[in-house]
């Protein structure tokens, strides 16, 4: 009997043991927000960010240790603030105000939907849980998990379609207590189950700048060859212009890189002498000339929806005395305003 009683005291002492350590034992993350570049809402380029998570789960007894090596650790990610919809993840969303925008977070480089971050419940992501499980041997002491995430702003129509307005607009997702959590149990053998586990708060926020913004792109003027400048000589390129939703913009032409140049009186000068030959530029066959809206020239413009506007550009050579045969060049730049 006396045998028997002390087998049970040290089996009672041990579990005691055992139960206490492991509830001291504890899993911690540290998360930073993801903070996307400005972003144009014109761009036809995605905007990406990463972001590293760090997990520490600590063992603090010997006796824990042992009983207890193995802990696993799971993330669940929601909606978040910027959504319209607390179910649909694919896409997320950043808002100002009423306007969002596209983006979406990722647990590797492919951005492949599979690899959508997720796992929380009643969403379509629901099974994209982030979990992994740490085993420590020896005892006590830590073992910390990096956790990287890849973040992909979508240039799609949603954000080109964007009234950012004269200035730039912040468009924000918050992460809280109903849309992030991280869950961990500690465990003997196989894989522990985290919904039995213990949960700790994890916040953080993504973000980014959508900036009003214009792009113009002119073609080269070229103008055939000619042997005698006893006519007029014409030609055409194009002027393509995108500016964000409802952004007015201007373009101006500048008088050309030839010396003695005004913007309504332009020549071209010959590569290798200094012959020169008069040329004009308008939006119109043998218009006004191209210039800043003084003495006479004119601008081009608009008002941009997100998409790309074009128009025609017409060059003229007016009749003229024919100088010395060559290449003739001038430069001239197109600069918006908006």
């Amino acid at each position: 009997m006396m045998s028997a009683r002390r087998c049970l005291l040290w089996l009672g002492l041990l579990l005691m043991l055992c139960c206490g350590q492991a509830r001291a034992d504890s899993c911690s993350v540290a998360q930073s927000d993801i903070v996307f570049p400005s972003v144009s809402s014109i761009t036809s380029a995605d905007a990406y960010a990463n972001a590293n998570f760090k997990v520490t789960c600590t063992w603090t007894s010997f006796v824990a240790g042992l009983l207890f090596p193995n802990a696993t650790v799971c993330l669940y990610l929601g909606d978040g603030s910027g959504n319209t919809s607390p179910t649909v993840t694919v896409p997320r969303q950043l808002a100002n105000g009423t306007k969002r925008i596209n983006y979406n977070l990722y647990t590797d480089s492919s951005y492949a939907a599979a690899k959508v971050w997720g796992g929380w419940s009643g969403t379509d992501t629901a099974a994209n849980v982030i979990q992994f499980t740490l085993t420590k041997t020896g005892g006590v002491g830590s073992l910390m998990q990096d956790v990287n995430l890849y973040a992909k702003l979508n240039a799609d129509a949603t954000l080109s379609s964007t009234n950012v307005g004269p200035d730039n607009l912040s468009f924000v997702s918050n992460f809280g207590g109903t849309s992030v959590l991280m869950r961990y149990i500690f465990f003997l053998t196989g894989t522990g189950n985290c919904v039995l586990g213990t949960s700790v708060a994890m916040p953080f926020q993504v973000s980014s700048n959508v900036i009003n913004d214009c792009d113009i792109n002119v073609g080269n003027l070229v103008f055939p060859n000619s042997s005698l400048l006893t006519s007029a000589i014409r030609t055409t390129s194009t002027l393509t212009a995108r500016c964000s939703l409802n952004t007015a913009y201007r373009i101006t032409f500048s008088a050309g890189t030839t010396a003695g140049n005004t913007i309504s009186a332009r020549k071209m000068i010959k590569t290798s002498a200094s012959d020169l030959v008069s040329y004009q530029i308008s939006n119109a066959l043998d218009g006004a000339s191209l210039g800043d809206g003084s003495g006479g020239t004119v601008v081009m413009g608009g008002t941009g929806d997100g998409t790309t506007k074009s128009q025609t550009v017409f060059g003229l050579v007016p009749a003229q005395t024919t100088p010395s045969p060559g290449d003739y060049k001038d430069t001239v730049v197109a600069t918006v305003w908006f």
